[in-house]
């Protein structure tokens, strides 16, 4: 069943950006060979996006996505609801957890233009497998008045053939879970 749900997935929830567009971020890792490039408008302007992006990560705002899932994963993601002051000082070179022992840094962070999160300089235990190289770029362009269109993109640049596998296999889940978080940012932003 478990296989029937990820064909689902993978194709049901495809990407619907444009991995050929260039965006800030692609130069931080050139020879990337495997790129997802989502994207929804969001009825909002980029400045009330943007605190929603910098507040992300483990032991901060969380993801938006699917809280059930997550916490079925047993990473202990909590999903914030409102902006906290707090975590909006977000900079070049700081930590963004995605769980308590997996970081990735903050590669570019352009207020109300783009987030740029790489795993160069990031943090994984040997024993989780992440052989590959990763950025994941979130990137607001301005649309009609008072809308933006929020571009996600990841890109991998595996190390390994066994690395290459991982991260082929991972995809659905990555998939669903951008899914759940372009929702739920559609879901707060327009409160």
């Amino acid at each position: 069943m478990a296989g029937v749900g990820a064909v689902y997935v993978s194709r049901r929830l495809r990407p619907r950006g444009d991995d050929a567009e260039p965006l800030p971020g692609d130069e931080i890792l050139p020879g990337a060979d495997v790129i997802e490039t989502h994207e929804t408008v969001l009825e909002a302007p980029a400045p009330t996006v943007w605190p929603w992006l910098a507040q992300m990560g483990y032991g901060r705002g969380g993801f938006y996505s699917f809280d059930v899932l997550e916490r079925l994963a047993g990473v202990g993601i909590s999903n914030a609801d409102a902006i906290n002051p707090a975590w909006q000082n977000l900079v070049e070179g700081d930590s963004v957890r995605l769980a308590e022992e997996v970081a990735l840094v903050v590669a570019r962070a352009e207020p109300d233009r783009c987030l740029v999160l790489s795993s160069e300089g990031g943090c994984a235990p040997a024993e989780a497998g992440m052989d590959f190289d990763f950025t994941w770029a979130f990137v607001l362009t301005p649309e009609e008045p008072g809308s933006c269109r929020l571009t996600v993109r990841e890109r991998y640049a595996p190390h390994t053939p066994a690395a290459r596998r991982m991260v082929w296999a991972a995809r659905p889940v990555a998939r669903l879970m951008t899914h759940g978080m372009l929702h739920g940012l559609r879901r707060r932003v327009r409160r």
